[in-house]
């Protein structure tokens, strides 16, 4: 015996005869039929199909649909030739508009926010997949946000890079009348390596997953770095700690490496970087950047950059193996005047000085 055939009372018999009379549409009035038989006269939906004047497939899909979506299962408008679209191209435009501002501020870390709104729109559940096309489908993509210090203030930094040339030009004119060197714009940081891991993301074959060694070992070594992104050129120092008598030696290593020019370093707010007793040599002068604003500073696009080719997924089982490391990748980059000029070489310093 056949299975009988029923809808859900979303409408009553009544509504339901409204719709038929109203609807333009001969398509939905066909559906509105097959629902309307299914509610008042249950039977077989081979039935169903020889007195609608449909097919069998239809009066399933049409009473699956009904029973799962409600009036909008049939009333739902048209999506540019996109079968069992459940909203429109624009409507899913305003829809993703509408979750911007949350996206902006990095807080859908997954699709449960997108799917509720969604399902909130079209009045029923929807399968993560359609979630996935759709953001798809408007060009989203699942990025990790770039950090910013709680107390940065993004206006200072955009001061700081629009007067960076007026700056430059004022540092230039405070110099001794008998400084003849040609100036060279410079930045300078330090980064800080150790014996604790960091575990990365890898390549590897399908249906297997790599097993690394993790320690948290804390004994580090510190690397100073100057760059001339305009040459292509830096000089380092590895030091124990960072302090005032640190900085002090290896502000004379620069001055000494590049003697043949009057250096402007530009140079973050730490507190050795200010210290009242700093000896700063002649051919040198410190720009400070704005606080809290680790973008500006092209060294630190160094330190990514060796924390991910050198160090990741590795385990050092003494910090001379991390000096030796560290000692590895800073002269691989010193070799690279190319390399070192495409990481380090910002906008704001490529002016003509």
């Amino acid at each position: 015996m056949s299975r009988v055939s029923r809808v859900l009372p979303h409408l009553t018999a009544e509504e339901i005869q409204e719709k038929i009379r109203t609807t333009d549409n001969h398509r939905k009035q066909q559906k509105w039929w097959i629902v309307y038989n299914a509610l008042v006269a249950p039977r077989p939906a081979q039935e169903i199909a020889l007195h609608t004047g449909t097919t069998l497939r239809t009066v399933h899909q049409v009473i699956s649909d009904y029973n799962r979506m409600g009036v909008a299962a049939i009333e739902k408008p048209k999506t540019e030739n996109r079968k069992r679209a459940y909203l429109s191209l624009e409507e899913e435009r305003d829809l993703l508009a509408q979750l911007e501002p949350q996206a902006k501020k990095g807080e859908l870390t997954t699709k449960i926010a997108i799917k509720q709104a969604f399902e909130n729109k079209v009045g029923h559940q929807v399968h993560k997949t359609t979630i996935y096309r759709l953001i798809e489908r408007h060009d989203w993509r699942k990025i990790k946000p770039r950090g910013r210090h709680p107390k940065a203030k993004p206006e200072e930094v955009e001061n700081f890079k629009d007067s960076f040339p007026l700056v430059i030009e004022q540092l230039k004119m405070e110099r001794p009348e008998t400084e003849h060197r040609s100036v060279i714009l410079m930045a300078a940081d330090e980064g800080r390596f150790g014996r604790t891991g960091e575990v990365r993301g890898c390549w590897c074959p399908k249906g297997f997953r790599p097993t690394i060694h993790r320690q948290v070992v804390r004994q580090y070594i510190y690397a100073y770095a100057a760059v001339a992104p305009a040459l292509g050129r830096m000089s380092c120092l590895l030091l124990p700690r960072v302090d005032q008598g640190m900085m002090n030696l290896f502000l004379q290593q620069v001055s000494q490496e590049f003697f043949d020019y009057f250096i402007i370093l530009q140079v973050d707010q730490a507190a050795w970087h200010r210290a009242k007793n700093l000896v700063v040599p002649n051919n040198i002068r410190l720009l400070f950047q704005p606080p809290y604003s680790p973008e500006v500073m092209p060294v630190e696009h160094l330190w990514d950059e060796i924390r991910e080719k050198y160090f990741s997924n590795r385990l050092f089982l003494s910090l001379d193996k991390v000096e030796d490391t560290l000692c590895q990748a800073l002269k691989e980059l010193d070799s690279q005047p190319e390399r070192l000029r495409s990481m380090t070489y910002f906008p704001h310093l490529r002016i003509t000085v």
